[in-house]
């Protein structure tokens, strides 16, 4: 992102929720290669900075109602391979 519009994204970047969803859960498949962090560590967080879902936590939301936000990756291959 250039500076231009990094200063008009300042909180959003435009996505929808959807989009929103799928990058939580790419966080959340990616958080263990994170030195030091760890997925169950990423999960308390999210539900600390007041992350909402569905389910009532991110690892509820994570763990069994994640489909949507797979299927979007998936779509644009940005799963990692297992």
């Amino acid at each position: 992102m250039d500076e231009a519009c990094r200063a008009i994204a300042h909180t959003s970047a435009g996505g929808d929720d959807l989009e929103e969803a799928a990058v939580c859960y790419l966080q959340c498949l990616l958080a263990d290669e994170v030195a030091g962090y760890s997925r169950s560590r990423l999960f308390n967080d999210m539900d600390a900075w007041g992350y909402s879902f569905r389910l009532g936590s991110a690892r509820a939301w994570f763990e069994n109602d994640a489909d949507d936000a797979r299927s979007w990756l998936s779509v644009r291959a940005l799963l990692p391979l297992p």
